[in-house]
């Protein structure tokens, strides 16, 4: 099949082109632009220098025409190996044996950007979020025309670079902000909105994309300096763990806290919260609710806070400067209601298995355990949970045999006016209080 081809002729470089059902076209070289997405017409070739542009064909040209609005003008009806004519803004068909096809020709230099100043609007009402750049210039319109006559414009695209702050996971730190494919017609009627900066910057504007696959400088220009109007923050948490871990591994503590990032388990529930906020905040404020009910406000960038009631708890936390705010920011903590286990029988001979008498808990605020032998005599007491009896009696080992415990605690959970008592059916325990007695024995 015969080929038509456009060429710009004395610049070997870059190959760029369409094929098209009828015939195949080629612009060749650095300084031409074949324009995507194109309707009406088969091609849109932009030029740096449209001076040396060359219609060649492998076989004579049949006909050529010029397109004048809705009509075409004939230029050459002979056969033709090339044709050197082609001008600015202006459309042809070319025929061959082989086929028909239709392109425009822009000389890009003809319409020349001229960017005389840029500056953020202070007085746009959304500057916590977003700012309104200000672009005064001279943005010649380019269109093309399809084969029909009716034209259609092309946009010319800028691309903005200015610097905000982003978390890094232990700090705020300089990040660069990059928009692109903003429409320069956009920004001279106040349309360009970009995502407000956390940090004092300038904006820098390069455009436009034209001149970029065109290989030429892209017209620049730079803004004041802008003040950051908007905040942010990143709320982070620290919950305490309790014990070693080797003892976390061998905790008799139901939902035991043992990691620095974890919101729920066993009261006493211990955590550190630090808003991480931008430089420019002022102030940070911090709610902590349960349900409906607000259990405290603070205002500090951090504080600390221990768990002692049971349920689903919100922490809330909004920063703000003499100009915006933050959205809420939350995390959600849970704290166990209590439970209290208690074994019949432990086995201390030094195997590290069930060596002491210990309780299995959770959420236990308030404890305390007497041990008796069978004459009634205390022989231990203590007050920690999260440890026993290793069964020795001033520091001998005690005799194998049974002997009585008695326990008190009192959960997270725990009635306010709730009362130690023995629980029956006609006095059942108060929620999360616990008076309990039994046997224990002691095997060696």
């Amino acid at each position: 099949m015969k080929t038509l081809r456009v060429i710009l002729v004395g610049i070997v470089g870059l190959l760029i082109g369409h094929v098209s059902a009828a015939a195949q076209s080629v612009v060749r070289g650095v300084g031409a632009y074949s324009l995507p997405d194109v309707t009406g017409i088969d091609h849109v070739f932009i030029f740096a220098d449209p001076s040396n542009i060359v219609i060649q064909t492998s076989e004579p040209i049949t006909e050529l025409y010029r397109l004048d609005g809705a009509d075409s003008v004939l230029l050459a009806d002979s056969g033709m190996d090339e044709w050197l004519n082609a001008e600015n803004n202006t459309g042809y068909i070319v025929h061959t044996a082989s086929g028909r096809e239709s392109f425009f020709v822009l000389d890009y230099s003809a319409y020349p950007l001229e960017l005389t100043a840029m500056e953020a609007d202070e007085d746009f009402d959304g500057q916590c979020s977003q700012v309104s750049l200000l672009l005064e210039a001279s943005v010649p319109p380019m269109s093309y025309a399809k084969e029909n006559g009716s034209r259609v414009n092309i946009d010319r695209l800028a691309t903005v670079t200015y610097t905000t702050l982003a978390w890094d996971g232990e700090a705020w730190k300089d990040s660069a902000c990059v928009e692109d494919n903003l429409k320069l017609s956009d920004m001279q009627t106040e349309k360009c909105r970009l995502k407000a900066p956390l940090c004092d910057t300038d904006f820098l504007l390069k455009a436009d994309n034209l001149a970029e696959v065109l290989g030429l400088t892209p017209a620049e220009i730079t803004s004041p300096l802008y003040r950051s109007r908007a905040v942010d923050a990143h709320l982070t948490t620290i919950t305490t763990i309790r014990g070693t871990q080797q003892e976390n591994t061998r905790t008799n503590e139901m939902s035991r806290p043992v990691d620095e990032s974890q919101l729920t388990g066993s009261a006493p529930l211990e955590i550190y919260f630090k808003a991480n906020p931008t430089p420019n905040v002022v102030l940070s404020e911090w709610w902590l609710l349960k349900g409906s009910d607000t259990i405290f406000y603070r205002a500090d960038t951090e504080h600390r806070y221990t768990f002692e009631d049971y349920g689903e708890f919100q922490a809330l936390l909004v920063v703000s400067n003499q100009y915006c705010h933050t959205d809420t920011l939350s995390v959600q903590i849970s704290v166990s209601t209590s439970q209290l286990l208690v074994p019949n029988v432990f086995t201390p001979n030094g195997d590290g298995q069930n060596d002491e008498f210990r309780v299995m808990y959770r959420s236990i605020l308030e404890f305390d355990c007497w041990v008796y032998n069978r004459w009634g005599k205390l022989v231990y007491h203590w007050s920690d949970p999260a440890k026993g009896w290793d069964g020795t009696i001033n520091g001998h080992p005690a005799a194998e045999g049974a002997y009585y415990y008695i326990i008190r605690a009192k959960g997270a959970d725990a009635e306010v006016e709730g009362k130690y008592h023995k629980a029956t059916k006609k006095h059942p325990a108060a929620v999360g209080v616990y008076q309990l007695s039994g046997d224990i024995n002691l095997l060696r």
